[in-house]
């Protein structure tokens, strides 16, 4: 009966600790979009692996792999067609399902309540709720239902119990296999990289090195996050010409395409392009509507031609990570390829916290010293808008809530 299920499940939390996961291992050779391994020489196939200084021979002058590549592809950025961009890698198809801990409970759940019933199927999501499947709910585990009843479940109830207890990983399910944690392996910061569920009905964030890429909680979460940064920066018009700077998941890119942008986005770690194959939520990067470009955006960035974004959201690692994206010397690029009437977001953190105030104060400065005539804090995007021609409107908060409005932060 019902009880004797949920006996047994709470038998089975007590012996399963986690489901491992394979060792991280570092991806094979990445190629621009369109490359080949014919057409890339041994020297290019390897990216630069972390936000740093410029390599000697950038300094020197000559052009990195990474930022030949970026110069060639901003050639088209003039032409009057958009795209369709070759993928950066091919979409996954079919796509893997992909348990999470909240749909893991869930069925646990299910699992009781069915046991008197002559029903055994569920309706539950493997794709982080972009679209839901039929299961079918057996003594040994979890089916689709046309699978043969012979063959080994989709997935164990001994692994559904351990993912239902991991709310930190994403888990890909293979037939017959034990369920395996999904993570790559970043050459940029030499650790494991995963996906991290965010909740029921939301987009997943990625946990770098312990760190979520977004912030979410008290009524903020990954797309509620993304769309605050959008604003900071609206209206795109369609065929504004967008740059994204820091691809992450995609979700800045494909949110300014879905506003009718044609946009340009910038990554440093092709681990992150990987996540992006994994997260049904970042398919917008594959479609052929989003051009990517690889590289230190530090490298990258100066060889994008004057006057050519309309937009720019600039979403950087901490300072810590990546002082390069917060000189004046950066800055002073982006006011060149940013068009007259165009309009900065940049990404600090929560201007009201102590550490990001005091960076803040810092951006402002230098972005001003660059160039860009405007200034002001958004504390709704946790960033910094700027334009070149004086006149910021803020579409978010120009005060941290509950606090009375600043006049200093209007800049």
């Amino acid at each position: 009966g019902a009880s004797d299920r949920f006996v047994a499940m709470a038998a089975l939390l007590t012996r399963v600790s986690s489901v491992p996961s394979r060792t991280p291992r570092a991806p094979g050779p990445f190629f621009h979009r369109g490359a080949t391994a014919a057409s890339v020489g041994p020297s290019s196939r390897r990216r630069r692996a972390c936000p740093s200084k410029p390599t000697k021979a950038s300094a020197e002058g000559a052009a990195s792999p990474a930022a030949e590549t970026a110069s060639d592809d901003a050639a088209d950025a003039d032409d009057d067609a958009w795209g369709p961009w070759d993928p950066p890698l091919p979409p996954l198809d079919p796509h893997p399902p992909i348990l999470s801990w909240y749909v893991a409970r869930d069925l646990i759940e299910e699992w009781g309540e069915i046991a008197n019933s002559a029903e055994d199927i569920v309706i539950a999501s493997l794709d982080f709720d972009v679209s839901t499947v039929e299961l079918r709910l057996t003594e040994d585990g979890v089916r689709f239902p046309d699978a043969d009843p012979r063959s080994p479940p989709l997935v164990t109830w001994p692994d559904v119990v351990a993912i239902a207890r991991d709310e930190k990983g994403a888990y890909v399910l293979r037939e017959g296999e034990r369920a395996e944690r999904f993570q790559v392996f970043s050459e940029g910061t030499s650790r494991a990289v995963s996906l991290m569920p965010s909740g029921p009905g939301l987009a997943p964030t990625a946990l770098i090195a312990g760190f979520s890429m977004h912030r979410f909680g008290v009524g903020v979460d990954p797309m509620e996050d993304t769309a605050r940064k959008i604003a900071a920066v609206a209206p795109i018009r369609k065929g504004a010409r967008v740059l994204d700077i820091c691809t992450g998941l995609a979700y800045t890119a494909s949110m300014a395409r879905e506003r009718g942008g044609d946009v340009t986005t910038v990554e440093l770690d092709p681990a992150m392009t990987e996540m992006c194959r994994m997260n049904p939520h970042s398919a917008a990067l594959f479609s052929g509507d989003i051009r990517q470009l690889y590289g230190n955006a530090a490298d990258v960035v100066p060889t994008l031609p004057d006057d050519s974004f309309d937009r720019i959201i600039h979403d950087p690692p901490t300072f810590a990570l990546a002082g390069e994206l917060f000189s004046e010397e950066f800055y002073g690029h982006l006011a060149r390829i940013l068009r007259k009437k165009g309009r900065l977001y940049h990404y600090i953190g929560d201007p009201a916290s102590k550490s990001a105030g005091n960076v803040a104060r810092g951006v402002v400065t230098r972005l001003k010293q660059a160039g860009f005539g405007g200034v002001a804090i958004d504390y709704d995007a946790h960033g910094i808008v700027a334009t070149l021609d004086g006149h910021v409107k803020i579409n978010g908060s120009t005060k941290p809530r509950g606090q009375k409005y600043r006049g200093k932060d209007q800049l």
